[in-house]
């Protein structure tokens, strides 16, 4: 609720009408533009970044199809929503995905269904407050240099129009019917033909079995050993305190050869 407060206060405040800011603040990096929540990134200006790249696929096809995905990051399906809102305004046919979908799944679905791109609204790995978005071209990778200086440009010309009104975020009930595509199941039906989950079942099968070996144990199951004189050695586990105990078949016979201080001056002969 913080979030949605401070952006509430934020919406009016935003345009260069109001605050004399000139610049547009969409600026794409090494993978999209990203910015703080009810700051930068705010729904008139991804309105105006969906506009700025609506305008850029139409200058290189007429009929247009965009895929418009999201992760689970504040306000992400809205976010998504607008933007399809926005393409549709313009003549792009949006596809909007019907959940949270990561980046390769969203390549993987450009290439197979031969359509002009993407519009993914994530921030990575950015923290919380941020919120970003990914514009992917019709090879499924992230779009060129020269790609994003031409979205920048046409953004900078609908930034210094005056404002749109439009509401503060589109709500579900009000917001039109799209075409809406499930991205997973075929992006998990082609990783079950590239990759061979049964051989890896059996290894992980295997794995689990040889808790004898200490390579094999996970460090979790060595602290909660007996032996506190056995944790000493581990540097792994010597800030670590659990009250439960795991049987003893899952400690390791010797752990200290297992686990050698690396902070040991020892010369070896």
């Amino acid at each position: 609720m913080r979030f949605v407060a401070v952006y509430l206060r934020r919406q009016d405040t935003i345009r260069p009408g109001i605050n004399k800011i000139v610049a547009s603040p969409i600026k794409f990096g090494t993978s999209g533009w990203r910015g703080i929540i009810a700051e930068d990134f705010t729904f008139p200006n991804v309105r105006i970044a969906a506009a700025a790249i609506a305008d850029h696929v139409l200058s290189r096809n007429r009929r247009p199809t965009l895929l418009v995905a999201h992760d689970t990051r504040f306000f992400s399906e809205e976010f998504a929503r607008a933007a399809a809102t926005e393409l549709d305004n313009r003549g792009v046919h949006p596809l909007l995905s019907t959940g949270a979908t990561p980046t390769p799944a969203v390549a993987f679905e450009i290439r197979r269904r031969k359509i002009d791109g993407a519009i993914n609204f994530t921030a990575s790995h950015n923290p919380a407050e941020y919120h970003g978005l990914k514009f992917s071209a019709a090879d499924g990778g992230p779009a060129l240099p020269e790609v994003t200086r031409d979205i920048e440009a046409r953004a900078a010309k609908l930034y210094a129009r005056p404002p749109e009104k439009a509401s503060a975020f589109p709500s579900p009930h009000d917001a039109r019917t799209f075409e809406q595509v499930d991205i997973a199941p075929p992006y998990l039906a082609r990783l079950g033909e590239l990759i061979r989950f049964d051989q890896l079942k059996k290894r992980t099968r295997r794995a689990s079995f040889t808790t004898r070996s200490t390579a094999a144990v996970p460090a979790t199951s060595i602290a909660r050993c007996k032996s506190t004189a056995s944790l000493t050695a581990n540097p792994l586990a010597q800030t670590a305190t659990f009250s439960s105990k795991v049987p003893a078949r899952m400690c390791p016979r010797k752990i200290s050869s297992a686990y050698p201080k690396p902070w040991s001056r020892t010369k070896r002969k």
